[in-house]
């Protein structure tokens, strides 16, 4: 026999005898590396990031704008801060969906107001200019904000009515009513329709202002 091959069979034989013991030892083998970021493996969670942005335009009594610290705490979790330029325009991104408390502090720490906002999951907010008056903090803008959601009614004639959206992560859960109005633009894929049309599960992007707690009017919606 050739030499070779007398020396191929033995090792065929140990590998086998090898595969046989691990089968009937009830051990999983593998075949292949596990895989990469690029692979397969558990779903994650949804996206945990929204953003809150405002400008603080005055401060009675009367200081500078910039260095004042904002805090937003949701619950019991540590606050999301950043500190304002000097034009007063703060921006906080993290997981803050749901009733976070705001928080404005001078350079020394003093307390200069807090509010208390909705974020929905999702949702970029803009508060728009802001005055902080002898503790109160005042809004002097609707309130916008952008985020998604599935629809999951539509009570809409035409383009008239509203569609309650479902907008959910790993962190809240809201339902939010959203208001259509003739002026209300609607996109599906690049094209106008109108609410009527829009069909229940639908994953859209809204736009628009919060008048109310859970109750946006709005003035963009996209299908996705």
């Amino acid at each position: 026999m050739n030499r070779n091959i007398r020396t191929i069979l033995p090792r065929g034989i140990i590998s086998l005898l090898f595969l046989w013991f691990f089968l009937i030892g009830g051990c999983d083998v593998e075949f292949g590396g596990g895989g990469g970021d690029n692979g397969g493996g558990g779903g994650g969670g949804g996206d945990e990031v929204e953003t809150v942005q405002g400008t603080i335009v005055s401060i009675i009594p009367d200081q500078d704008l910039q260095g004042i610290t904002v805090e937003i705490t949701v619950d019991d979790g540590a606050p999301e801060t950043d500190i304002t330029d000097d034009s007063g325009f703060f921006s906080i991104d993290g997981p803050i969906a749901g009733s976070p408390q705001i928080e404005f502090f001078d350079g020394d720490s003093n307390p200069l107001g807090t509010i208390i906002i909705s974020i929905y999951p999702t949702a970029r907010v803009e508060l728009g200019n802001i005055s902080l008056e002898s503790g109160n903090v005042n809004l002097l803008n609707e309130t916008e904000v952008t985020f998604n959601g599935d629809i999951s009614s539509n009570n809409c004639t035409g383009n008239s009515g509203f569609i309650e959206i479902d907008a959910e992560n790993d962190q809240e859960q809201v339902t939010v009513i959203v208001q259509i109005s003739e002026s209300t633009d609607i996109i599906v894929n690049g094209n106008d329709t109108t609410c009527e049309d829009l069909l229940l599960g639908r994953n859209v992007e809204i736009q628009g202002d919060i008048p109310s707690i859970n109750t946006v009017n709005a003035s963009r919606i996209e299908v996705d």
